[in-house]
């Protein structure tokens, strides 16, 4: 342990040793035309002021494009710092040689402020404050113009919808109150239109017996009407009433002519509202014979339907028996098969081989 303190004591006095002794200095660089001595230092002292003078020359030829630049691009901003240019320049005649350092500060310093001028610029911009400022006399006179202008046609056009209005009431009062003399006139004249009250009854609708009892009275003259496409009863009804007539006659012949009368003069008039009446014992034949093929005709067409329904159904059926007999018997021969690969001996192989 006392060997580790005195090692780490004399680490430490020696590491103080070394950093408090000073380092070697660095060299001079001397020029080859220059010859050490007191004779030597008075003519290359000039040279040096004429070089420092030449340099800042060139400095200020610089700052003075620079600030050109600068105005040339922001008027506002040259405007702001011509009198720091001034006062720059002047600065730079009375003292003919600054420092490198102060020369670069101002320049930075004048780029910071040139940038804030155009951020406070574009943000008055942005805020609608600084738009105004740049427009010219001329365009602000004649926005102005406009304005008045505007406001000049606004009113005018109020003016003519306040006269139209008062005109629109006085001849609406016009028209309500009319003369004297128009009244007898507009009495005397007959109206284009008469508009009546319609009342529509709110009973309930009529029964079946009551639609009949209506039906029947506006049977005319106590004679139903020979109408529809029932022909066979057609036929019946027009040869009962033929009957009836022939009866009659035999029995008396006025009556039979006045009821052969009454009943054309009905169909007349049945036939005049637009009935169609069929009372022709001809077409009546006709027409059901018509009838009656069309039927046989129609059952026809349905039995042989129906027959080769019937037959398409066995026809499947039979080919389905047939497919499943195959079925079948395919799987009887696959069970065979696989007897045979076994080495079983069947009784059909037998038989084939005659030895049964």
């Amino acid at each position: 342990m006392a060997s580790l303190l005195a090692k780490d004591t004399y680490l430490q006095s020696l590491a103080r040793k070394i950093c408090a002794q000073p380092g070697p200095e660095p060299r001079k660089r001397t020029w080859a035309g220059k010859t050490k001595g007191p004779e030597a230092a008075g003519p290359p002292k000039k040279k040096k002021k004429k070089r420092q003078k030449k340099f800042q020359e060139q400095k200020e030829h610089t700052a003075e494009h620079k600030i050109k630049s600068v105005e040339k691009k922001s008027p506002v901003a040259s405007g702001t710092r011509r009198p720091e240019a001034a006062k720059e320049k002047e600065a730079s005649g009375s003292h003919r040689a600054p420092a490198d350092g102060p020369a670069k500060e101002s320049d930075s310093l004048f780029a910071l402020d040139f940038l804030r001028q155009r951020l406070h610029e574009k943000i008055q911009a942005a805020r609608g404050q600084g738009g105004a400022k740049e427009l010219s006399p001329a365009t602000l006179e004649k926005r102005r113009r406009r304005k008045l202008e505007r406001d000049r046609k606004k009113r005018k056009r109020k003016e003519l919808r306040t006269k139209e209005k008062v005109a629109q009431v006085v001849d609406a009062g016009e028209a309500a109150a009319p003369t004297p003399d128009e009244t007898p006139k507009e009495s005397q004249e007959p109206p284009g239109l008469i508009f009546n009250k319609v009342e529509v009854g709110e009973d309930e609708p009529a029964s079946k017996a009551q639609q009949r009892k209506e039906k029947r009275q506006k049977v005319k003259g106590n004679l139903t009407p020979l109408t529809g496409r029932n022909y066979r009863q057609l036929l019946e009804r027009l040869q009962a009433r033929q009957s009836h007539l022939d009866e009659l006659r035999d029995q008396d012949e006025g009556k039979a002519q006045e009821l052969e009368a009454k009943m054309k003069w009905t169909n007349l008039l049945y036939k005049a509202e637009g009935v169609k009446i069929r009372d022709d014992e001809r077409l009546l034949q006709d027409a059901l014979k018509r009838k009656e093929k069309r039927r046989a005709q129609r059952q026809r067409r349905w039995e042989k339907r129906t027959a080769g329904v019937v037959e398409k159904m066995q026809q499947r059926q039979d080919r389905r028996r047939q497919n499943l007999r195959k079925k079948k018997a395919a799987r009887a021969e696959r069970r065979l098969q696989k007897a045979r690969k076994k080495g079983r001996v069947l009784p059909q192989d037998l038989a084939h081989a005659g030895l049964a």
